[in-house]
């Protein structure tokens, strides 16, 4: 990924963190989407899970400029196993409809949402849901 594109993630992330209703927005799209995802969420700490989602997209933006094994990725481990079957058990599936419930709450908050932010999330994100599936073991 483009160094550009990492940034342009970024700045549109910071436009909508800047609107207090962006992650809660996207976690009630997200819980509407599916009983599964309701069942997942259901005894826990929202405040507390906004701030970790918050984290873990500028770990991804991060992690998605580093090289395996890199300082920047060294985070990713304990974030897959957490989504991983012996604790979370969150089937591959479930990270389609993520990624398609956080591109509304974007759209929907970034002012300068547009082709290019779009792809710049995307990217991002398919990073990150990639290294999900693929270590979540």
């Amino acid at each position: 990924m483009l160094p550009a594109d990492v940034e342009l993630f970024l700045a549109s992330l910071k436009r909508c963190l800047a609107r207090p209703d962006f992650l809660a927005r996207f976690y009630e799209q997200f819980m509407a989407s599916s009983e599964e995802v309701r069942e997942k969420f259901r005894n826990t700490d929202m405040k507390q899970q906004v701030r970790m989602l918050e984290d873990s997209l500028f770990v991804v933006a991060v992690a998605v400029q580093g090289e395996e094994g890199s300082l920047a990725r060294a985070d990713l481990p304990r974030i897959a196993a957490r989504h991983g079957r012996q604790q979370l058990d969150i089937r591959p599936g479930l990270f389609d409809l993520w990624t398609s419930c956080l591109m509304t709450a974007v759209r929907q908050h970034d002012p300068e949402f547009g082709d290019d932010v779009e792809r710049a999330w995307r990217e991002t994100l398919a990073f990150g849901v990639r290294y999900m599936r693929g270590n979540s073991g």
